[in-house]
């Protein structure tokens, strides 16, 4: 029996392939974008750690400032701790680092880590040569020793034989390899390593370290974070006081990857999906009730002649089954398609996914996929199942077969109305994206006026070269005067920030004297910086000087603010020859004198608040923070990646061993500061045009049913005279009274998802009517627009061919 009625349904779309290709469009459509965002979910969420007991690591640090995800932890905090947590049986550190390794034909830079012995058993990754990591490769004044990652060893080394036992240089030191790990062990999720370094922490020494521990068979979470709160007061003290912040918590070490508020914005466009696809289910549903309806004569004999109820809904199911099957081929390469855009567009542009994160279609997403197509035969097919299996034999043969359809009518516009709502609640959500995007893109950027002429670039300096900071600042100075005088260079400079992509720091300020408030000390984005800055980027100076040879190491600390700043500490007054304090309420404080007043400048990325800025000259930075890596920018009269080869060589020029990487324009760089707010905006704004579509056929597929039913009653109507504007009013109230409820419903559904998607951060609003209003609009023309052909049809009806349906 099933066979015999799957071949019926085979034979029955065959006949019909206009409705069978748009029923596969539109519903391959919903399960493409619902697979590819469960994608995102199975990847960033679901998927476990690539490592032995992943539920038992925790990250242990500070709680972040927005409560999503974790930071770091204070090395004296980790050795305080390390070993007197009953909750925990193992505990490890690590901190990412770059370094440059000379395998004999210059430096080349790699990333890697400096980590404990005891993250390598909590990793439980085994040497592929040689041995891992041992507690006493930690201790003070131990042979330097390394071990190097697969892919280093094979292409970097040539695969030698003989490498355990031989020293490389490595940040300029000799180092002896005494282990390779195998390529898996580049993919931890730590970074994208290739080296790694054993670290050495010693008490009284404050370094800012990610730890991780490991929860003792039995112990949960909560326990182990009671443990914790009880060990807080003593975690602080091991500070200085100057230090003591937010105090310590425990996550899930997978929050580290994957906080919080991106795991909150992954459900939430799943979620938008998810509707989508009850969408793409629902006109389907449409089409299928209309075609049910016209074999409703063919079912009210079947059911006559002893058809069970049972096998005519099983017919229908199997049709519904045989276009989620084709829906599902078609769904799969837009789930590939969406997962390459993801990864070109943010993953591979936007630093901080976890190498072991990969982006595509695995078993997990292909059993969420046929999953979703049973799904959707039910969700698509159940309602005309259930129609067509219950005919009205006395109705169908009264009406000669052809069916008033008015039970078929009321739940087709039913459903209509419910499109009409979801499409509302989908393009609100879209709007409020590309609204905030479009804010984003429209303001003027301070200090980008030639961004995709500026070439930004990462050094990285050999500390046994370079052990103070006074020499990193020489080594800085002369590349830049050695950059100056290469051809096509219009300026270059050194620093630790690039305007509206790469902050340099936050820190506290105040006034001299000031007691603290309330609500703690007001904060400021601070770049350090050369005197070339300003020229390079091309910031203006509103007042005062900017930087020069006067501002030594040895001459009075100097700053120089930008408007914001002078407007918030110094209201109506002139800030030049003012001073602040940086670091207030610590223990070593600096006063700094301002010289003068730039325009206002975003250092910090476009989707960050935006804070007073504060800049102080590179020559008086030393010990006030590392400088081993620097930014370099270089304006050129070309476009930047044509000078990225120059740049380097002028890097070797004054240091061989320096390593130079992260090279990119400062165009991009800004890039990736927006990159977040433009996925979601595309994926919702996606959403949004999809759902719009589907709206629209499924509401020109119920009017267009409903011109077709009426046409005997149109005809009658012209025939007695009716003109134009009264056909036009009569399909028009449908539309109306249609249009109507469902826009009441979306608004009634659309103003609290609005405060579901507000953000600060992303600059999106609740309830704002530049999006809900032009979204209105949208709706009632594009269902105008649908309600045309039907429209244009009933008033071309000819009453004698409309009355040959009596």
């Amino acid at each position: 029996m099933i066979v015999w009625e799957l071949r019926q349904a085979w034979r029955r779309l065959m006949r019909r392939p206009g409705y069978a290709l748009l029923s596969v469009v539109v519903l391959g459509m919903g399960l493409g974008v619902t697979l590819f965002l469960f994608s995102l979910v199975n990847t960033l969420i679901i998927e476990p750690l690539p490592i032995p007991q992943p539920d038992r690591l925790m990250a242990l640090g500070e709680p972040s400032s927005n409560g999503s995800g974790i930071e770091t932890l204070d090395s004296a905090q980790y050795l305080d701790v390390r070993d007197g947590m009953r909750s925990v049986d193992l505990m490890g550190a690590y901190m990412g680092i770059g370094v440059s390794v000379d395998e004999g034909g210059g430096a080349t830079y790699y990333t890697g880590s400096r980590m404990s012995a005891s993250m390598m058993s909590l990793l439980g990754i085994k040497p592929l040569l040689g041995r891992s990591l041992a507690p006493s490769d930690e201790t003070a004044g131990a042979p330097k020793v390394a071990l190097l990652g697969e892919a280093l060893w094979r292409h970097g080394l040539h695969a030698d034989p003989r490498i355990i036992g031989r020293a490389l240089r490595v940040d300029g030191e000799w180092v002896t390899v005494v282990g390779v790990l195998p390529a898996q062990a580049s993919r931890l999720p730590v970074t994208d390593n290739q080296i790694w370094l054993p670290m050495h922490l010693q008490p009284g020494e404050h370094s800012d370290i990610w730890a991780v521990a490991r929860l003792a068979p039995g112990s949960q979470l909560a326990q182990a974070r009671a443990e914790l709160d009880a060990w807080n007061l003593r975690l602080q003290a091991a500070l200085p006081t100057d230090m003591r912040t937010r105090g310590i918590t425990l996550k899930p070490w997978k929050y580290g990857f994957v906080p919080e508020d991106m795991r909150r914005w992954v459900w939430l466009m799943f979620g938008a999906a998810t509707l989508v696809l009850l969408l793409a289910c629902v006109n389907v549903a449409n089409l299928q009730l209309v075609q049910a309806l016209q074999r409703c004569h063919e079912l009210a004999l079947r059911s006559a002649l002893g058809g069970g109820r049972a096998r005519l809904m099983v017919g229908a199911l199997l049709e519904s089954l045989l276009l989620s099957v084709a829906a599902l081929a078609l769904a799969l390469p837009v789930v590939h398609g969406g997962n390459r855009w993801l990864v070109a567009t943010y993953f591979a542009n936007a630093p901080g996914a976890a190498p072991f994160m990969h982006f595509g279609i695995d078993a997990r997403v292909l059993a969420a996929a046929f999953a979703a197509a049973l799904l959707s035969t039910a969700l698509a097919g159940m309602i005309p199942a259930w129609r067509a299996s219950r005919p009205d034999l006395q109705d169908v043969l009264r009406d000669g077969g052809k069916g008033s359809g008015s039970g078929f009518a009321r739940v087709a516009k039913s459903m209509v109305m419910g499109e009409i709502a979801l499409t509302m609640v989908l393009l609100v959500g879209a709007g409020m994206f590309v609204h905030a995007v479009r804010n984003v893109l429209s303001q003027p950027v301070v200090g980008a006026s030639h961004a995709a002429q500026v070439l930004a670039a990462r050094v990285l300096l050999p500390p046994a070269a370079y052990a103070d900071d006074a020499q990193r600042i020489r080594f800085f100075d002369a590349v830049v005067d050695h950059l100056h005088q290469q051809a096509g260079v219009v300026d270059a400079t050194a620093s630790d920030t690039v305007p509206d992509a790469v902050l340099g720091s936050h820190e506290s300020i105040a006034l001299p004297g000031q007691p603290e408030p309330a609500q703690g000390w007001s904060r400021a984005q601070m770049g350090i910086v050369d005197p070339h800055f300003l020229a390079t980027y091309g910031v203006r100076l509103r007042e005062g000087r900017f930087f020069d040879a006067r501002d030594r190491a040895d001459s009075t600390p100097v700053a120089v603010v930008d408007a914001k700043m002078a407007q918030a500490m110094w209201p109506h007054l002139d800030a030049l020859g003012r001073t602040l304090v940086l670091w207030p309420g610590r223990m070593h404080t600096l006063t700094l004198t301002v010289v003068g007043v730039i325009e206002p400048l975003q250092l910090d990325g476009a989707l960050e608040k935006s804070l007073p800025g504060l800049l102080l000259p590179l020559d008086q930075s030393a010990g006030q923070g590392p400088l081993h890596s620097v930014e370099l920018a270089v304006h050129t009269h070309l476009a930047a990646d044509h000078f990225e080869q120059q740049l380097a060589d002028a890097v070797h020029a004054v240091e061989p061993q320096a390593a130079v990487y992260h090279m990119r324009s400062q165009a991009s760089a800004m890039a990736q500061s927006r990159v977040g707010l433009i996925v979601l905006s595309s994926v919702f704004g996606v959403l949004g045009l999809v759902a719009l579509l589907l709206a629209a056929a499924g509401l020109y597929g119920v009017l267009a049913f409903a011109v077709a039913q009426r046409t005997r009653e149109i005809g009658i109507r012209r025939a007695i005279g009716a003109g134009h504007g009264a056909i036009v009013r009569t399909v028009a109230r449908q539309l109306a009274w249609q249009l109507g409820l469902g826009l009441g419903i979306g608004l009634l559904l659309a103003i609290p998802w609005s405060g579901v998607l507000a953000d600060p951060v992303l600059r999106t609003q609740a309830h704002d009517p530049a999006v809900f209003v032009p979204v209105l609009l949208l709706v009632i023309g594009v269902s105008t627009l649908a309600a045309l052909l039907p429209l244009l049809r009933a008033l071309r009806v000819d009453p004698a061919v409309a009355l040959r349906y009596e």
